[in-house]
């Protein structure tokens, strides 16, 4: 065991190190191929195998830059961050933030939004499914218990804040129009990224809904969702917007229960 042990640390050290000298050392050569040939295998297959995973986790990024950024981007992102989850699935939770503190990229702040964006498009499609309420569910709260009620978002809806028209160039790239060129927005915008089936949408988010969101998820109350409101309408216009935004999220399907 102790000779496995020893022969898999070598291997691992440098597939991950790009230095041959210690696995050489272990690895035999055989009938045909030689240790060196064999180790490369290895070598190479490891950066592949992620450069294809990262590839396919952010598309958007892909098209925005091309094919020689990108793989400029997978070789330094690989050799910063080392593989240390075992389903490879969460490899790419990090490159947003590595693109915001590493340059050349960090020069292009629109890049990291757009791996962002991505990464939430991924984490909406793989959530597991849930149940959500319909109108029928809002029919049968009882008066008395509105201003106490909570809501819930189910798992596959995804928010984020954007300062760079990102959300109009990932449109534009799935088929949406032209593609603009990057830049930077008057203020920041809230983005929504949601689920019906297998089918991803995303979209802008008016100001008073991303307020509103943001109280739903930190488990505030409908009373307080529309004290939210009244700070951006009329008193006379809070009960009809309230309405309007809840019947929204129930017919997208984001409103995964109720509680009182």
């Amino acid at each position: 065991m102790s000779q496995l042990r020893e022969l898999q640390r070598a291997v691992q050290h440098s597939v991950l190190h790009k230095d041959p000298t210690p696995a050489l050392a272990v690895v035999a050569d055989g009938q045909g191929a030689p240790a060196q040939s064999r180790l490369d295998v290895y070598m190479h297959g490891y950066g592949a195998r992620l450069s294809e995973v990262l590839r396919n986790d952010f598309n958007g990024l892909f098209a925005m830059i091309g094919e020689p950024a990108f793989d400029a981007l997978v070789v330094a992102y690989v050799d910063s961050h080392p593989s240390r989850d075992f389903n490879v699935r969460w490899y790419g939770a990090r490159l947003p933030e590595f693109l915001r503190s590493s340059q050349p990229w960090s020069d292009t702040p629109a890049l990291s939004e757009m791996a962002a964006l991505d990464w939430a498009i991924g984490l909406c499609f793989d959530a597991a499914d849930e149940p959500c309420i319909d109108a029928g569910a809002l029919q049968a709260i009882a008066p008395d218990e509105w201003p106490v009620l909570r809501l819930r978002l189910r798992r596959c809806v995804q928010r984020l804040r954007m300062n760079w028209n990102v959300g109009d160039i990932r449109r534009a790239l799935d088929g949406e129009g032209d593609v603009p060129q990057p830049a930077r927005l008057p203020a920041g915008r809230g983005w929504v990224v949601s689920r019906v089936g297998v089918k991803i949408f995303h979209r802008e988010l008016p100001d008073d809904e991303e307020a509103a969101l943001d109280s739903i998820a930190e488990g505030r109350t409908f009373s307080e969702v529309c004290g939210e409101l009244a700070q951006r309408h009329e008193a006379d216009a809070v009960a009809m917007r309230a309405v309007l935004l809840l019947r929204g999220w129930v017919d997208n399907g984001w409103i995964a229960d109720l509680s009182t």
